[in-house]
């Protein structure tokens, strides 16, 4: 099991993803909370290593969140987020008139870098 963080400005997507690919739990967390609830999530889960992607502020996060793992990884963010908006969207079949108009011209009605955290645990997973 790992913990994936896809780092932003404001906000962070935040992820924990067994080896199988199996999502055990994810969200978006203020980048101000982060450090926090990464202690909270690797206490819970008992998780040694942190994979974080190569975007804004990483290396501020990984100085941050370093003592509590064995090893952090940075992994490549290029397009994560369009395959994240695609996730999304088969997670959450858009409804009503919104049906109507292909998902990719669509921006989902919430921040889904927890989506994008998956994608970056999923990465590094299918590489090993």
């Amino acid at each position: 099991m790992i913990i994936a963080i896809d780092p932003g400005r404001d906000k962070c997507g935040l992820a924990v993803v067994k080896k199988d690919l199996t999502v055990e739990y994810k969200e978006v967390v203020a980048t101000t909370d982060l450090k926090s609830k990464v202690e909270k999530t690797q206490e819970k889960y008992q998780v040694e290593d942190l994979v974080l992607g190569d975007g804004t502020k990483s290396q501020e996060i990984k100085i941050e969140i370093e003592e509590f793992f064995k090893r952090v990884i940075i992994v490549d963010e290029a397009h994560s987020t369009l395959e994240a908006r695609a996730i999304y969207w088969q997670d959450n079949p858009p409804t009503g008139w919104r049906r109507l108009l292909p998902t990719s011209l669509q921006t989902p009605p919430q921040p889904i870098d927890d989506y994008v955290a998956v994608i970056l645990a999923t990465r590094y997973l299918k590489k090993d």
